[in-house]
């Protein structure tokens, strides 16, 4: 069962979901530091803070994965809801030191990333958080339901 979540924006969700961005570096070791948790999206992403994603990652990304990344249209439901669900693994040191280096003490490894059929509602907060009762029992439905695999897996 799914009890923890974190709250990222729009572009960075779709990288974690990708595999393109496989760390999270944040100022607190969640309790466990190892485990599963769900990822949710800020609501106040939007379509000019995903435009200007595109426009670096254009310059950034091989044109290879550039072409894979979804069209606003596509992820602009993300917005206020519970999206993916990865394994994580909390440490004070990343293995492979990443480029999102944000200043932080702690580095969360995301990796086993699946997206949701469909995305539910929640409300984000800050840090790994616990997920409200209801939307706990809604994800763990739908686990079972999809035989422990949520959408399709990015790897």
């Amino acid at each position: 069962m799914i009890d923890l979540a974190f709250t990222t924006r729009i572009p960075l969700a779709v990288m974690v979901a990708m595999g393109i961005k496989q760390w999270e570096n944040r100022a607190a070791m969640p309790q466990p530091a190892v485990g599963r948790c769900a990822m949710t999206c800020s609501k106040s992403s939007n379509a000019r803070e995903y435009a200007n994603f595109l426009a670096w990652a254009k310059r950034v990304f091989k044109p290879e994965a550039f072409a894979t990344l979804p069209a606003w249209e596509r992820v602009e439901g993300w917005r206020g809801k519970l999206v993916a669900a990865c394994d994580y693994e909390a440490s004070y040191k990343a293995t492979n030191p990443p480029i999102w280096n944000e200043g932080y003490p702690v580095w969360w490894h995301l990796f086993n990333v699946c997206l949701l059929d469909e995305p539910i509602p929640c409300r984000g907060n800050v840090g790994m958080w616990r997920l409200p009762e209801d939307v706990e029992i809604l994800l763990d439905n739908m686990e079972n339901r999809t035989i422990n695999k949520l959408g399709d897996c990015i790897r």
